[in-house]
């Protein structure tokens, strides 16, 4: 008797686990952040760009421009690069983040660092159903990194 209140018990608790998941909101997979060669590439009318100043923004796109240069943020500062990342996505659902200056983020902040930023900004433009583009050459990278940061595709 006492096994058959241990099986009834499970298969509560398995289909109350099962009916959980099923009705837990699916994130959208493989189509959130892509690698690619410029800001050309990117599909979305509407963007968030994070980049150098100088760096030819179109006319639709909100620009963020880093640099260790008075009057801009500082490369170093990526709570603060974030936040307007973030801001921008709430702002405006669906819309894509362009980073074109990851080379740069990294010389200030390290691999590791940019690697932690990128998985951060990926995760907010998926909740909001954004994309993240990373324009960058894959000869920037040594084998490792490059193979860390295509990763982020999956």
């Amino acid at each position: 008797m006492a096994m058959n209140a241990v099986k009834v018990l499970l298969s509560l608790v398995t289909g109350a686990i099962v009916g959980a998941i099923q009705d837990y909101p699916r994130l959208p997979a493989r189509d959130n952040f892509q690698i690619v060669s410029s800001p050309g590439k990117v599909r979305e009318e509407d963007a968030f760009l994070v980049g150098r100043p100088g760096v030819r923004v179109p006319p639709a796109w909100s620009p963020l421009f880093v640099s260790s240069a008075p009057g801009f943020i500082d490369p170093g500062e990526f709570p603060r690069i974030l936040e307007e990342i973030v801001k921008s996505l709430r702002e405006n659902p669906k819309r894509a983040v362009v980073i074109t200056c990851p080379e740069y983020l990294a010389l200030y902040n390290g691999f590791r660092a940019l690697l932690k930023f990128l998985h951060t900004v990926r995760d907010y433009a998926m909740l909001n159903g954004g994309r993240v583009y990373l324009v960058t050459d894959k000869d920037v990278w040594n084998e490792k990194e490059y193979a860390m940061l295509t990763g982020l595709e999956v």
